[in-house]
């Protein structure tokens, strides 16, 4: 053996050791000493599905997902260790439905008789942050810190005039006048359904934070709503209108506890889930997470690092827990605005066939819209949140000529056909007549199946379905009353809906099976190999398609991102 290979395997042995020692040292179970006060950072992005990358497997820690915030909250609720809780709020960049489901569980904290603070000392303070922070019993802000509430706006991105300076001609067609999903590259603002449509969801959210806000913090609504509109509001303004009960700082959050709660020893999210287990015995409710744009194939990762879900993933796992006689009930937990009419209708068929042989709860997160609505309609019930953006009813196909852009490069192409259908999305050129008739019958069928499968799911009728769908993206709380929703609430609301239809007891405690699984490191690497071998055949026409999202063919997805802040 070469001196090389000799320390290429101790190298090896090392690191292998090192990573047995992290692994060991993370999955430790922390020991909590009385008086114990858990703390938690929420700020960024909180995600209900979290892909693991290599670096996080390597270090044995997964990233923490919503549901880990939700569980270590309602332990601490119980837990004799715990003597109170601190959340310390950043800027969140997460929508407005998994906020009111982290807020409701620490609204239940909070009955449970301990001291709880959501501590505000960022930068970024604006409605999100503050509504999320109304849960606690006593909102603390740093005394230089402004609170910047001052109404709300809905906000989205238009680039056709971007499109036009580079020479690229976008072609989409939709159903109906509310499938606004690609109006970003077809129009330079809203036009008058799209601006209808985000009024309708900017005055849902808006009139949901003023109620929920000013009844957790005893104040009048509509004084709540003169303060909102003013703002934004200095510390002591904050403080002296009732909005903040206190400006303090880090160290006196800590004097408080010592004072207040017998003293402090602090143990953080990360740390504290280490000491809960799920629960044992009892039946079996499978959660099977249905996160990210919708594409054929399998579950991955897209070009801009968020999730994608696979349809046949996705329908594997509903397969599997359906075949599972320990599983008495499926939660879907959606988080979806659509994307692939296929793979929407491969995961609908398995939700169907599951929904034959045990109930089938659908939880909505932030979006279940579109293709998230395609794959929702067949279940038993549905829960959303009421902030949940739902519905989008609709289904569009397009492409965008870049003809125009590659000869501002320099670059052509060349080409021959067997038919005149075989250019249909071709990138140089426009669609033809022909094509454009065939497009339209296209688009006519699919909806019209779209509109029958929602029909048949929610035991509707398809006209009465067609009025509240062309497109049309809806709250949760809309959707409720529309009948496209059952029930609201969060997970746990859906859990407990699975219960009763499953015939388990309320006070019966059920074990929680949930899919897909963590990956192990060696899946993941060898994941990341194939997709690195994928992507180096990228060409550039299909990187440009998947950067501006070209829909090739018919698609079920929701308006693009609209920012309400």
């Amino acid at each position: 053996m070469t001196w090389g290979k000799k320390r290429a395997i101790v190298v090896t042995a090392l690191i292998l050791f090192f990573v047995l020692i992290v692994v060991w040292a993370v999955y430790q179970p922390t020991r909590l000493t009385g008086k114990s006060v858990l703390v938690i950072d929420a700020s960024g992005e909180i995600e209900d599905q979290s892909p693991i990358d290599a670096l996080t497997a390597i270090a044995g820690r997964p990233s923490l997902v919503l549901q880990n915030y939700l569980d270590a909250i309602d332990s601490a609720g119980a837990d004799s260790h715990i003597s109170g809780l601190v959340v310390r709020i950043g800027p969140l960049d997460t929508g407005w439905a998994k906020i009111e489901e982290l807020r409701s569980h620490l609204l239940s904290f909070r009955r449970s008789g301990k001291p709880s603070i959501c501590y505000l000392g960022y930068d970024g303070i604006g409605n999100p942050e503050y509504y999320l922070a109304t849960a606690c019993r006593e909102v603390w802000l740093v005394p230089s810190a402004p609170i910047d509430i001052k109404g709300m706006m809905a906000e989205a991105l238009f680039l056709r005039g971007t499109l036009d300076k580079l020479k690229i001609v976008p072609q989409f067609y939709h159903i109906a006048e509310y499938k606004t999903a690609y109006n970003e590259f077809t129009e330079k603002g809203f036009t008058p359904p799209h601006r209808e449509e985000v009024e309708s969801i900017l005055q849902g959210v808006y009139q949901q934070y003023l109620t929920d806000s000013a009844q957790a913090r005893r104040m009048d609504r509509a004084k709540f709503q003169t303060l909102v509109e003013q703002g934004p509001l200095s510390g002591s303004q904050a403080v002296s209108n009732g909005l903040v009960d206190r400006l303090a700082y880090w160290d006196q959050v800590q004097d408080y506890f010592e004072a207040h709660a017998g003293g402090w020893n602090p143990v953080s999210l990360s740390r504290y889930r280490t000491t809960l287990r799920d629960g044992i015995g009892g039946a079996d409710i499978a959660v099977v997470y249905a996160t990210g744009d919708i594409v054929s194939g399998d579950s991955g990762t897209s070009v801009s690092g968020g999730l994608e879900m696979g349809g046949d993933s996705v329908a594997s796992d509903i397969r599997r827990v359906r075949e599972n006689p320990r599983v008495r009930a499926i939660v879907l937990r959606v988080d979806s605005g659509g994307g692939s009419v296929v793979a929407s209708e491969v995961i609908r068929r398995e939700v169907e066939l599951a929904r034959m042989r045990k109930p089938v709860v659908v939880s909505m997160s932030d979006l279940a819209a579109s293709g998230g609505y395609w794959i929702s309609a067949p279940a038993t019930k549905i829960v959303a949140e009421p902030d949940t953006e739902t519905g989008s009813i609709g289904v569009l196909v397009g492409k965008l000529n870049l003809a125009g852009l590659y000869n501002l490069l320099g670059m052509s192409t060349d080409r021959v056909a067997t038919s005149d259908n075989a250019t249909l999305f071709s990138d140089q050129q426009n669609f033809t007549p022909a094509q454009e008739a065939y497009i339209q019958k296209t688009l006519q069928e699919t909806y019209a199946d779209f509109t029958r499968g929602v029909a048949s799911g929610r035991h509707m009728s398809v006209e009465a379905v067609d009025k509240i769908a062309k497109g049309r993206v809806w709250t949760g709380e809309q959707a409720k009353a529309l009948g496209l929703v059952d029930d609201l609430g969060g997970l746990d609301r859906a859990i407990e809906v699975a219960k009763q239809l499953a015939h388990i007891p309320a006070s019966q405690s059920v074990r929680i099976l949930r899919l897909p699984r963590e990956k192990t490191l060696w899946e993941e690497l060898l994941d990341r190999e194939q997709q690195f071998d994928q992507s180096r055949s990228r060409s550039l026409d299909s990187t440009l398609k998947s950067l501006v999202g070209v829909t090739e063919p018919i698609q079920a997805r929701m308006p693009g991102v609209l920012r309400i802040r």
